[in-house]
């Protein structure tokens, strides 16, 4: 089937989005976001850049993915907003919405101010992350960014830039566990869109590739079983294999081929356990006086941050679901 057959509902989808972006841009309260709007407006952004690499639009699906990389790491809490960071975001909304606009009349975006949004946002991203290594520096690294978020001059931007994936800063992984991950059989497209999803649940450590495989080190924020219940909606069981590392172990010290997975599509039921140095006590099931072993309660209490969390990991699973299709 032509793609061409779903550009019209693409364009029509992506306005709504960074209509809604734009909404929740506005309403937003940089000194105390409220994480349901940074939720919003990422998704936004995760869907557009999601439909945009599958009709191949590669400026509009680039500057997405700069500005979801950031978005990303607002809603993690490892950006801290301000009322000039906002008005950059919606800039760069701006700017989607002109290049969204030039692809539904089948021109080209403008070259120019591609560039000078790439580096708006690769400049303000390079500042926090030296804020991060250097808080004592922080004034005037937010100094150096404003200047050079006016200034005339556009230097080049490298495609290596626009597309490297954010990463969490040193030690953030800290309260998960490392794991290493095993894709079987999958294609070099498929894997580097599997990847980027991986990085969303952690911080991707070391990467190699094998003639059967590709493997990856990750330092994850969410369990094993987790990310394998999430996975296995894409890929087939028998092509993903998970085992949890040592905190400081790496692909050298990694032998998946010779031992079991931890955590597969197979192996759902049997949980593997991230070790992270926290003792978690074992919370047994409450029983309702008066009633017997075989009248135990058929329903489960779960946090609405929990449900969130899912909802937000089934929409991402959908559009790249339909991104390897």
């Amino acid at each position: 089937m032509d793609l061409g057959d779903f550009y019209d509902s693409f364009f029509e989808e992506a306005a709504e989005l960074l209509d809604d972006m734009e909404r929740h841009l506005l309403a937003l309260e940089p000194d105390n976001p409220d994480q349901e709007q940074l939720n919003a407006i990422f998704r936004a952004a995760h869907s557009i850049k999601g439909g945009a690499g599958t009709f191949g639009f590669d400026v509009l699906q680039s500057s997405t993915h700069l500005l979801e990389n950031l978005l990303d790491r607002s809603r993690r809490g490892e950006l801290i907003l301000r009322h000039d960071i906002v008005d950059t975001f919606l800039e760069a909304k701006d700017m989607l919405q002109e290049q969204l606009d030039d692809y539904r009349h089948g021109q080209e975006p403008e070259p120019d101010a591609y560039l000078r949004i790439c580096r708006v946002l690769q400049q303000l991203a390079q500042e926090e992350e030296e804020r991060l290594d250097n808080p004592e520096g922080a004034s005037a690294a937010t100094a150096g960014w404003e200047a050079s978020a006016a200034a005339d001059s556009e230097p080049a931007v490298s495609s290596a830039a626009i597309t490297a994936p954010a990463t969490q800063p040193e030690g953030e992984a800290a309260s998960g566990c490392r794991l290493l991950i095993a894709l079987l059989g999958v294609t070099g497209q498929d894997y580097r869109l599997l990847r980027e999803e991986l990085t969303l649940f952690g911080e991707l450590i070391e990467e190699r590739e094998l003639p059967d495989r590709y493997e990856v080190v990750l330092d994850a924020q969410a369990s094993a079983d987790d990310i394998a219940a999430v996975m296995c909606f894409i890929l087939e069981p028998e092509q993903l294999e998970i085992q949890t590392l040592d905190e400081t172990a790496s692909l050298a010290d990694a032998v998946l081929v010779d031992s079991p997975p931890e955590a597969s599509c197979q192996a759902l039921d049997e949980p593997a356990q991230c070790d992270a140095g926290l003792d978690l006590p074992v919370r047994q099931p409450a029983r309702i006086p008066g009633k017997n072993a075989g009248g135990e309660a058929s329903s489960l209490r779960v946090p609405v941050t929990k449900i969130d969390q899912i909802i937000n990991l089934m929409g991402e699973l959908i559009i790249t679901q339909s991104m390897l299709v």
